[in-house]
């Protein structure tokens, strides 16, 4: 598991000046890289599984995301959803 395979990568609507139309784009936690997800075929299962297992014993556990934040990529979605219907900027709700 290579932790620096990916990044979480946040493309903006404006253009960045290069003419590409593409926008800017800014590079979160580039630190960070993937660091939850083992998806070594050997062992136990993958971390998030084990994760889920911890929880419902009662056992301490890392929360990646928490209720509000699914809430949050949820009602993201549907703005865009409703946004490329529209043709307009919705707002999230």
């Amino acid at each position: 598991r290579d932790v620096d395979s990916g990044r979480l990568e946040w493309l903006r609507g404006d253009d960045d000046g290069s003419g590409s139309g593409i926008g800017t784009v800014e590079i979160q936690c580039s630190e960070l890289g993937f660091q939850f997800e083992d998806l070594d075929q050997e062992g136990i299962g993958p971390e998030s599984l084990q994760t889920f297992i911890d929880s419902c014993l009662g056992r301490e556990f890392y929360v990646g995301a928490d209720s509000l934040v699914g809430l949050r990529s949820v009602q993201t979605i549907d703005a865009m959803y409703r946004s490329h219907l529209s043709g307009n900027c919705e707002n999230v709700r």
